[in-house]
C-alpha cells in the first residue's frame, strides 16, 4: 500500500515589522489638533476668558472676542504641520524597512513635543512680564496709581489688584489651568520620542560582510 508523501506545510504569513509606537503616535497626531485648548484662564467673574492650544486661541473681554488674522495663520501653519507630520508618521511606521521610513518618522515625531515646550515657555513669559514689566509700565499713567499682578504660573489661583489713586481700587481673582487636551499632548510627546528610539532598534544597518 503506497503513502502519500506529507504535505510541506505551508509558511506561515508574517507582516512586516510596524513602528507600533509611530502608529499610534501619528492616529493621535491627526486629532489632536481639534480636540480643543491645552490652557484656560478666567480672570474676574467672566470678565476675561482665555483658552490656548498651539492650533487655536479664544480670547474674551467683557463678552467681546478678540482675534487676530496673523496669529490664526500662524496657527493654521502648525495645525497642517502636525496633521501632516502625522500622516507621515504613519507611512513611515507601516513601511519602517523602507530606506523612506525612518525619514518619514523623524520628520513628525518631535513636532508635538516641541509645541508642549513652546506652550510652556509661552506661559512662563507671559506670567513674568504680566507681574515684573507692565506693572513698571502702567503704574505712571494714573497719578497716585499703582497696579500688582499675581498671575499662576501655568496653573493656579492668584488675585492682582490696580489702584486708581483714592478714587477706586479693583481687585480680581485669577485661575489658571491645564485642560485634559495638555495630557494627551503629553502623551503623543512621549509615544513620538519612543517612536524615534524604537524606529532605530527596529531598522539596524546591516554589517558589511
Amino acid at each position: 500500500m503506497e503513502t502519500s508523501p506529507p504535505e510541506a506545510s505551508r509558511p506561515k504569513r508574517r507582516f512586516p515589522p510596524m513602528n507600533w509606537f509611530g502608529l499610534v503616535a501619528g492616529a493621535l497626531m491627526l486629532l489632536l489638533p481639534f480636540l480643543g485648548p491645552w490652557w484656560r484662564a478666567t480672570v474676574g467673574t467672566g470678565a476675561m476668558d482665555v483658552a490656548l492650544s498651539p492650533f487655536d486661541y479664544s480670547i474674551s473681554l467683557l463678552g467681546q472676542s478678540i482675534s487676530s488674522t496673523l496669529v490664526g495663520y500662524f496657527l493654521l501653519a502648525a495645525k497642517l504641520s502636525v496633521i501632516i507630520g502625522g500622516g507621515l508618521m504613519i507611512a513611515g511606521s507601516v513601511g519602517a524597512k523602507r530606506w523612506w521610513g525612518r525619514r518619514l518618522v523623524r520628520f513628525g515625531a518631535m513636532k508635538v513635543f516641541w509645541m508642549v515646550i513652546g506652550l510652556i515657555a509661552l506661559l512662563l513669559l507671559g506670567a513674568f512680564f504680566l507681574e515684573s514689566i507692565l506693572p513698571n509700565l502702567m503704574s505712571g499713567m494714573v497719578e497716585g496709581g499703582t497696579m500688582q499682578f499675581n498671575v499662576p504660573y501655568v496653573e493656579g489661583v492668584a488675585t492682582s489688584t490696580i489702584q486708581m489713586g483714592d478714587a477706586a481700587t479693583i481687585t480680581a481673582p485669577i485661575t489658571a489651568s491645564l485642560t485634559e487636551i495638555f495630557w494627551v499632548a503629553i502623551l503623543v510627546a512621549a509615544l513620538g520620542i519612543a517612536a524615534r528610539i524604537y524606529h532605530r532598534r527596529l531598522v539596524k544597518p546591516e554589517k558589511p560582510k
